[in-house]
């Protein structure tokens, strides 16, 4: 059942949060859908159920959690479906998630729909910046992946996809997983700085007015990430596997295939992050790659 947020801004709740735009037509955008078949059937319900017709998809990024319906509701709907550059290859062809996850063809236990959705055709290529011509705003928001935006309907509601992680997650996950540390904050930073939105609606979390403090969590979260890795390596070199052993050690993280590679992924974020910031270098040293503090001697 859809909730109304305000205007013609409605979500339906879920492990992943539906973004709903009523055009006032009959006709319906939504942001993001879901995992699977059975995330598209539930949307489809709910819309119909209040009379809307859907012509449009918006993903926010190419995550199969928010794209796995997208495939069932094309069939069933013949909705257009708009993505961001860099997304949209993935949800076209979304055997690439698990193949840069895992830097090769991926192991079987990678290719589930938690990794691997159904493809999904894209009929748009959106621009950050842009906006569609019911005025729904087109918001960069890079960081949890190379592409995300974020989508501002004109009610000021806006919908982030996953730039910042509510509370409950980031107690769950130590490594709340980022491509970009340096954009992520960027990307958080003018959340923060922000005036134009009335409410916010992370894809997992809970409507909120004022975000801030959840905001200022999540910034915190990478500076702690930053300092365990600095404080790491003043003692020694480290290689990647290295650092990660360290980190799965002293927060207890569960490891399973899908988790390592999502924890190993993260951490090279912030390795390249620290080398982008002038923080971290790395090496070779017996066939190793070692990362140490920039300028240790």
């Amino acid at each position: 059942m859809l909730k109304k947020i305000c205007g013609n801004t409605f979500y339906l709740p879920g492990p992943v949060n539906i973004g709903v735009y009523d055009h006032g037509d009959g006709s319906c955008t939504i942001i993001d859908t879901g995992i699977d078949k059975d995330s598209g059937r539930r949307i489809l319900r709910a819309l119909e159920g209040e009379g809307l017709t859907l012509v449009r998809i918006i993903n926010t990024h190419a995550h199969a959690d928010h794209f796995g319906g997208n495939a069932f509701l094309v069939r069933r709907s013949k909705a257009k479906v708009w993505a961001p550059p860099v997304e949209a290859a993935i949800i076209m062809y979304p055997e690439l998630e698990p193949l840069y996850l895992y830097a090769a063809k991926p192991l079987l236990e990678l290719q589930t729909k938690f990794l691997q959705a159904a493809p999904s055709p894209v009929d748009k290529i959106i621009e950050p910046g842009s906006r569609t011509e019911e005025g729904l705003e087109i918001v960069p928001l890079p960081g949890h992946s190379l592409g995300q935006i974020g989508v501002a309907t004109p009610d000021g509601v806006l919908f982030p996809g996953d730039a910042f992680f509510a509370m409950d997650t980031l107690k769950k996950y130590f490594l709340p997983y980022f491509v970009d540390i340096p954009r992520a904050r960027e990307s958080l930073d003018r959340l923060q700085a922000s005036k134009q939105y009335n409410y916010f609606l992370p894809s997992h979390g809970c409507l909120t007015a004022d975000p801030r403090e959840i905001l200022a969590a999540n910034l915190k979260r990478l500076q702690e990430i930053d300092h365990f890795i600095l404080s790491a390596l003043k003692r020694e070199p480290k290689t990647r596997d290295g650092i990660l052993a360290e980190l799965v050690a002293t927060y207890n993280l569960l490891l399973n295939p899908a988790q390592y590679h999502l924890y190993n992924s993260t951490l090279g974020a912030h390795l390249s992050g620290l080398a982008e910031e002038d923080r971290l270098e790395f090496f070779f040293s017996k066939g190793r790659m070692l990362w140490q503090l920039k300028g240790r001697v």
